[in-house]
């Protein structure tokens, strides 16, 4: 079962089988990932699933639990692999690029292993020589959050260092999302951050009071005020953010990552494009079964994601149909319509000038 922002042992050892959580792969999938992310052979490139196989992976990379991926080494007491993860994450093997996670919510949690440390985690980031790494934030503590941010700057991981800011202790219940995201805005620790970092982390979302149909709209609001600053939305990787990001323009300045690729995957839930954006078709209770296997359906979430990331479709523009129209078949109409004209499926373009590193990514959390 894939469940993101929980990482409690008692769920991996409750869920059987055991597929994956955010940031870690059971032995069940881990062997197959590559497959899921590999290009595939085009039959016919005017569909737009043989366009996903031969391009999602151009914005795909690894998000992982520090924890998950490494372990003190009973003999030596320095942090080695566990086993599986060598040959997913050494640099000499790896196929795209990681990023580790700090273990900092599942310390807050309790549900970090006892040895989970700032040391720790340095040599794993030697050990792994990633990407990027998220810099050893505090829940609910935004000055101990920046100290450890530039303390693992000082320590010479500065140019790979993701700063990490809270949303939740400058959260105003009452207030609307915009609002919040405005006062975020001119958080002290926030600014710090965006004006050293080219990346900055946004965490918490997922525990706030923030919608998920509105997360698109708050981190909206940080990328007009910081125009300079890219931002990951930690654990949004989702088809209503994504649709949000999308339609706002903002795939170009936004990161996120998740398991829900997993996790409805197992509950017999795939996505599909409709009218410029990503729905799912949900089999869950009605008692028809698809005969796609675990990892097919798993595949057709991820690239979904990865694809919008891509530009394989044109999003809608924001919904300009009124609202308070009485005739309902009248509404649906005028929204057919607005909706077929801006949909631009296969716009012309080199698709081979997506592989720009400068843009963001969907990782594969």
């Amino acid at each position: 079962m894939g469940i993101a922002g929980v990482n409690t042992r008692p769920l991996m050892h409750a869920a059987d089988p055991m597929v994956g959580i955010a940031g870690n792969w059971g032995s069940t999938l881990r062997p197959h990932l590559e497959r899921a992310l590999e290009p595939g052979a085009s039959i016919s490139k005017a569909r737009l699933g043989d366009q996903a196989a031969l391009h999602a992976s151009e914005r795909a990379c690894l998000f992982l639990d520090y924890t998950y991926l490494a372990c003190p080494g009973q003999v030596t007491g320095r942090m080695r692999y566990r086993p599986g993860f060598a040959a997913l994450c050494s640099p000499e093997t790896r196929r795209l690029p990681i990023f580790l996670d700090r273990a900092a919510y599942r310390e807050f949690t309790g549900g970090a292993p006892s040895w989970s440390s700032y040391a720790r985690y340095c040599e794993t980031i030697d050990l792994v020589r990633p990407d990027g790494a998220m810099a050893k934030d505090t829940v609910g503590d935004q000055e101990a959050s920046r100290r450890g941010y530039e303390q693992m700057c000082r320590d010479g991981y500065r140019d790979l260092t993701i700063p990490v800011w809270q949303a939740m202790p400058s959260w105003a219940n009452g207030l609307s999302v915009e609002a919040n995201a405005a006062l975020a805005a001119r958080d002290p620790v926030l600014r710090f951050y965006c004006n050293r970092a080219p990346i900055v982390a946004i965490g918490g979302l997922n525990q706030s009071p923030c919608r998920r149909p509105e997360r698109h709209l708050y981190l909206q609001a940080l990328c007009r005020t910081f125009p300079d600053t890219q931002f990951w939305g930690l654990g949004q990787a989702n088809p209503v953010v994504v649709n949000g990001l999308g339609r706002a323009g903002l795939l170009d300045r936004v990161w996120v990552d998740g398991s829900w690729w997993i996790h409805d995957a197992r509950a017999e839930v795939l996505a599909v494009l409709e009218d410029g954006l990503i729905k799912s078709i949900r089999l869950t209770r009605t008692g028809a079964r698809s005969f796609f296997p675990l990892l097919d359906l798993m595949s057709c979430n991820l690239r979904s994601l990865l694809s919008a990331y891509v530009g394989l479709w044109t999003f809608p523009g924001p919904a300009r149909v009124p609202t308070d129209m009485e005739d309902l078949d009248a509404r649906l109409e005028l929204r057919r319509r607005l909706e077929s004209a801006q949909l631009d499926l296969f716009a012309p373009g080199d698709l081979g000038e997506a592989g720009d590193d400068a843009l963001p990514s969907t990782t594969v959390a």
